[in-house]
């Protein structure tokens, strides 16, 4: 390699940030045709001259490939992160509108549940009063507007309107009915003697 042409060619390219390894390089190659120790400026210069052009052009090359190597890589890593955070925010989005789901879902069989129970509590309360009024006789005029609370037991709280409509002459006293007052009677009567027999 000349000497010269060397010293050259980098002097053209010391503002192009080109590495000395790789100007070297292009000046073996390029500057075969100029003897090692040829003196000819003219020809040293011609040469130098086309040298340093292939170089900036090779820099400008590497340049823009680099610069869309890098925003390529730059790019993908981009969409992947945007692709992957969308389907990230997709997960969460699906996982969450399941969960929502689920627990609308629970929650409208819980409220079926619910009035379910109710409707089957309400007819068995139904049902009980209904077979209550039908063991006492209670007439149906009687029944009307007639709620028996909730703490209390049908059958009794019927029984007690049964003896009120006896005592109150508006039905007449079954034998069932007398029977039953005569049993409830014998028992206070007993319990009243065993009571003073007990206090003796």
């Amino acid at each position: 390699m000349n000497k010269k042409l060397f010293v050259k060619v980098k002097d053209l390219c010391k503002d192009t940030g080109l590495s000395e390894k790789y100007l070297i390089a292009i000046t073996e190659k390029m500057g075969g045709s100029i003897e090692d120790d040829s003196t000819d400026e003219a020809a040293i210069e011609e040469v130098a001259n086309q040298i340093v052009d292939i170089a900036k052009e090779s820099q400008g090359e590497a340049t823009r490939w680099a610069n869309s190597k890098k925003k390529d890589e730059k790019g993908s890593k981009g969409s992947k992160s945007e692709k992957e955070k969308e389907e990230d925010e997709e997960g969460k989005g699906t996982k969450a509108s399941k969960e929502d789901a689920e627990n609308e879902r629970l929650k409208a069989l819980e409220e079926e549940l619910a009035l379910l129970k109710g409707d089957k509590a309400k007819e068995q309360r139904t049902a009980a009063v209904k077979s209550a009024q039908e063991k006492h006789k209670i007439p149906e005029w009687r029944m009307k507007g007639l709620v028996v609370p909730e703490d209390q037991d049908p059958d009794e709280y019927l029984a007690a309107i049964k003896q009120d409509l006896i005592t109150q002459n508006l039905m007449p006293a079954d034998t069932e009915g007398t029977k039953a007052a005569s049993e409830q009677a014998l028992d206070e009567v007993s319990d009243n003697l065993l009571e003073s027999i007990t206090v003796k």
